[in-house]
């Protein structure tokens, strides 16, 4: 069948035809699945690309967003193009895609009668299009002409739609080589920040063949001046300096490896780290220009380094209130020092230290002594500070600010943190937007959406408004302009204190088919003055809407590694997260990294496959899949997953979330030797020696023991001493394993030796990596337990904090806290006790304020190492805090610095409370039996508590649920699980519970659900906490 037959055809028949030859076109053959079965009628050559009409101000206008496509296949081969097209228009309209190979990044159409420049190598149809909405589609094709080619899409290429923007129809994607050869590239190269001279440390680079053929090639590291790694090639000179040259050995398509090397240094300076495969240009490959990567720079020399990795202080401040800031630096170089750190406050992103002669464009507004910090360590001071000025800033931070210090690298000093507004107003922000994953059109469901008051004054942010996007920016409709984004719902939000929350649930519908991103505005007309006036907005999760399936790839699971003669069993779960019933076929693959590409013509290897049942909406399905085979593929470490509909032979609402990967496996006849856990005391003595709990696995395939070294790390990543490297961590003990057999683990207790400076660490282990070809992964040799202070010092922590669930404004109320003391010596200390709206405790400190709310406090009594002591601390009456939800907390008092092990610990968040006259009525317990008949009547027992402040009553509704969340139904709502039965609980007081016996029906088809019970949510006004309504029990099989 030839073109002009099937621009004829029926959908059917254009269906039938999908995977049949479409056309030829100057010597490529084009291949099309579903993806293209819907190309309508073609514009006769003559009249190709006559402009149909002028632009117009109103009417479509589609644009191609992304074009992506493999980056290599061999000649005569086909790939699978994935193509998204949108309408950014005003009006509905449907369109056809042309797709091309162009020789540069510029994509040409042919204009007859001028010659083609770039090729036409596919052609698609897109159905229907509302304004907003985007279509992603995949096309296949057949390529057999030898290149290196850019992949490029054009809608409407025959401009026979009159659109309101002719001038954007092109887009260009991702490079592709065609041919039978490899493709090596480096994907990454890190080493060290720093290093002295003459020393050998250690860098890692990873290097992929992108290609079609299997091939090996060299390596080489360099050390460059600048970010252009340039390989030495005779005769020409060398202007990088090449520091190892190593063999990669072979790589089949799509495979990658790293490999870590040892290298020397023998000039100071600043240098970038960079790896170039084949740098002699002697293997032929399908593109010979991406062979090159740059890394991180390093600083060579004797010399500290310091950076500014973190600043955070307030949102907002009243102008002169103090406040705190947390400012960290640390030491990357490789001798200690000691360095003056500055806080900033600007007007951009760029911290401008204040350098006399030169006028300050910043505002300094404290300067502090951070001490001396060896090479590899990091402290964390909090300050106090002033703002006296009105408006909206950048906080930042610059350490050695007068540059008086001699550093190895020195224009990596400052560093911007969060933005700070200093005034006397309000400032919503929409910090959640949540709603379903999809719904028929119509319908009405319910999105849940957070407005906080990040300002120094309460107020009222007027409305939310909640819109459906084409795209992840909302844009709120502000007249007269024409809204870009659809207003689904409108809620007024009510007065909000000064870091206040407060959650809504806001009932919408939609009457528009497609795939939208769901989002919420505060204050969308900007009719409320604020601190900030560009942070009202927030997009939430992506939303379907239409009558069809959607299926996802909830987890994939397998062995870490397998026999290559070994057949093995893997599981991969399935939702249908649409609107209708369907049905799909499940892939398993073995990947070279972690993107799942589930085609023939992919780089990726299909193992097994499956097809699920039927699933109803929000129905879920775990296949196992056995008898899998990989010993026809070569050894080494590999990404599991799976994909849904792999062809994309199933019309979804959304076409781009059907992969997923799970674990690595590897393949081979090695071990695979881990630490599994790392554990020792929380503080130990200078000197002194003490006990620390390591667990090793062999999760490999043949037996082997290992040893395994104790270290002490200054930040969270421990870096293993390794042959002709150095490490900036301290080994502090050592110890070997017995021989393990596959699946064997041992823990080990090796004796620490804690000779450092004092100080916090992080305790760590590693296993030998040993030689490349034992192990079947080198990356995950290495783990981190918990932080471990070394000095004599105290270090009094708050375990738990408990209080009553809700409190009359007027009452006092009793809580117990629990203070340890985690240090070396004795110490005591005082407990304040808080409410907060959030579940960050803030502390009071000198000089500075705090969003929460201190109701109370005790002191311990001398705490001795090791020693705890429950308080019971009276919260003193609330008449004075607006009656809502908090969340309960306590801190204890930092007290100066020198003091304390570690400041970073000190506060604990307990139980959520209301304060006011409401009742909180919840589910706390449903029971059932194990199993029941279709359509029997049962009995389950279900225990409801009034946890409120005042007298009330409800009713309880008994649900069967596909999964562990029970969804209640609401007013307007369509509800996913099952009410089958109901009742009506007594007036219950203050803290008083009914068990009740519940008739229910079985009415629903054979299979296993979870039994659950929601009590009534009624109006949010009636209740303390409307998020705490539902119970799940155990699960309940139906049988037929």
């Amino acid at each position: 069948m030839d073109n002009a037959e099937l621009a004829f055809c029926s959908e059917e028949e254009r269906m039938n035809q999908r995977r049949a030859v479409l056309r030829c076109v100057t010597g490529l053959a084009v291949w099309m699945t579903a993806a293209a079965c819907g190309e309508g009628p073609r514009t006769p050559e003559g009249a190709a690309f006559q402009t149909a009409g002028q632009a117009v101000s109103s009417g479509p206008d589609f644009v191609v967003t992304s074009v992506k496509g493999p980056p290599s296949v061999r000649q005569g081969g086909d790939i699978t193009v994935s193509v998204e097209v949108c309408n950014q228009g005003t009006q509905e309209g449907n369109t056809d895609v042309d797709l091309y190979l162009s020789a540069d990044g510029v994509i040409t159409p042919p204009v007859p009668p001028s010659p083609a420049s770039d090729l036409v190598v596919g052609h698609m149809y897109i159905g229907y299009l509302s304004p907003g909405q985007c279509q992603t589609r995949n096309v296949r094709l057949w390529l057999s002409t030898e290149g290196t080619y850019y992949l490029g899409a054009g809608v409407d290429p025959s401009n026979t739609t009159i659109e309101s923007n002719e001038n954007n129809n092109l887009q260009v994607g991702n490079r592709i080589g065609v041919g039978d050869q490899p493709d090596f590239v480096v994907t990454s190269v890190t080493g060290p920040t720093s290093m002295r001279p003459g020393d050998v440390s250690t860098a890692s680079v990873e290097v992929c063949n992108q290609g079609t053929q299997w091939g090996s090639a060299d390596v080489e590291l360099y050390l460059s001046a600048d970010e252009i790694i340039t390989p030495s090639v005779p005769p020409s000179p060398a202007s990088d300096v090449v520091v190892v040259n190593m063999y990669i050995g072979y790589l089949n398509p799509g495979q990658c490896r790293t490999v870590r090397t040892p290298f020397r240094a023998n000039t100071q300076g600043t240098f970038y780290l960079g790896a170039v495969v084949d740098p002699s240009n002697s293997i032929p490959e399908l593109i010979d220009d991406n062979n090159t990567r740059v890394g991180n720079r390093i600083g060579v020399g004797d010399q500290p380094d310091f950076v500014v990795t973190s600043v955070t202080g307030p949102t907002s401040m009243r102008p002169g209130d103090v406040s705190t800031a947390s400012v960290e630096v640390c030491n990357q170089g490789t001798q200690w020092g000691s360095a003056d750190v500055e806080l900033y406050l600007s007007a951009d992103e760029i911290i401008t230290p204040s350098v006399p002669p030169s006028p300050a464009s910043d505002v300094v507004v404290v300067n502090m002594y951070i001490g001396y910090l060896n090479p590899g360590q990091c402290r964390t001071v909090r300050t106090s500070f002033r703002a006296n000025t009105q408006g909206t800033f950048y906080l930042g931070a610059v350490v050695d600010p007068s540059n008086g210090i001699p550093e190895l690298i020195d224009d990596n000093n400052t560093r911007v943190g969060n933005r700070i507004g200093v005034g006397d107003q309000p400032d919503f922000v929409v910090t959640s937007v949540t709603g379903p994953t999809s719904m028929r059109p119509g319908e009405v469901s319910f999105a849940s959406v957070e407005v906080c008051n990040q300002g120094t004054r309460w107020g009222s942010a007027d409305d939310v408004e909640l819109y459906l996007s084409a795209d992840e920016i909302i844009t709120p409709s502000v007249p007269p302009s024409p809204a870009s984004d659809v207003v689904v719902g409108n809620m007024y939000i009510g007065y909000l204190n000064p870091g206040q929350c407060r959650t809504v649930r806001m009932p919408f519908g939609a009457n528009t088919q497609g795939t939208f991103y769901l989002g919420a505005a505060t204050d969308p007309s900007n009719g409320t003055p604020e601190l900030f006036e560009d942070n009202n907005t927030r997009v939430g999760n992506r939303i379907g809407i239409g009558d069809k399936p959607d299926f996802v790839v909830t987890s994939v699971t397998g062995p870490t590694n397998v026999n290559p003669s070994q057949q093995f069993s893997a599981t991969a779960t399935v939702c249908n997260q649409g609107t209708v019933t369907g049905s799909t076929e499940v892939r398993l693959y073995l990947s070279q990294d972690a993107v799942i590409t589930p085609y023939d013509s992919a780089p990726d290897f299909n193992i097994g496959w499956a097809n699920t049942a039927p699933l109803a909406p929000d129905q879920c399905q775990t296949l196992t899949m056995t008898g899998l085979d990989v010993s026809w593929r070569p050894e080494g470490s590999y990404y599991l997953g799976a994909s849904v509909d792999p062809y994309s032979d199933d019309n979804e609402l959304l076409e781009d979330n059907n992969t997923r990967v799970g674990n690595r496996i590897g393949v081979g006849n090695k071990s695979d030797l881990v630490v599994t856990s790392v554990t020792g005391p929380a503080n130990v003595l200078p000197g002194q020696q003490f006990p620390a709990t390591v667990t090793v696995c062999n999760q490999g395939t043949v037996t082997d023991g290992t040893n395994v070294a104790l270290y002490l790390s200054y930040d969270s990543v421990i870096t293993p001493v390794e042959p002709f490297s150095s490490t900036p961590d301290f080994s502090i003990g050592w110890a070997n394993t017995d021989s393990l057999a596959p699946g064997q683990c041992q823990t080990l207790t090796i004796t620490g030796q804690s000779w450092l400076p004092e100080g916090s660490y992080y305790l760590g282990a590693a296993v030998d990596i040993g030689p490349r070809e034992r192990e079947s992964s080198l990356d995950n040799k290495t783990r981190v337990g918990n932080r471990i202070g070394v000095g004599y010092k105290s270090d009094l922590v708050v375990t738990s904090v408990t209080g009553p669930a809700s409190v009359q404004p007027n009452q006092q109320f009793s809580t117990t806290v629990t203070v340890c003391n985690q240090g070396t010596v004795t110490g005591s200390t005082g407990a304040t006790l808080y409410l907060s709206y959030d579940s960050v405790i803030t502390p009071i400190e000198p000089f500075s304020s705090t969003p929460d709310f201190s109701i109370g406090w005790a002191n311990t009594d001398t705490l001795a190492p090791g020693q705890c002591q429950t308080l019971t601390i009276t919260g003193q009456g609330l008449s004075w805090l607006p009656e809502g939800t908090y969340y309960l907390g306590a801190a204890v008092d930092m007290g100066p610095s020198e003091r304390e092990s570690s400041l970073d610990n000190k506060t604990r968040v307990g139980n959520r409370i209301g304060v006011g006259y409401k009742p909180d009525l919840v589910v706390t317990s449903v029971t059932g039996p194990a199993s029941v008949q279709s359509n029997q009547q049962f009995s389950a027992t279900v225990t409801v508590c009034n946890q409120g402040t005042v007298t009330a009553s409800t009713y309880v509704t008994l649900y069967l649920s596909y999964d562990s969340v029970i969804t209640p139904a609401e007013p307007f709502r369509s509800n996913s699980d099952f009410s089958i039965g109901w009742a009506n609980t007594d007036s219950l007081a203050p803290g008083q519970c009914q068990t009740m016996t519940m008739p229910g029906q079985s009415w629903l088809p054979a299979g296993t659900y979870y039994l659950g019970a929601a009590a009534d949510l009624g109006p949010s006004e009636r209740e303390f906490f409307i998020d705490n309504n539902t119970q799940v029990g155990a699960s309940i099989s139906v049988l037929p």
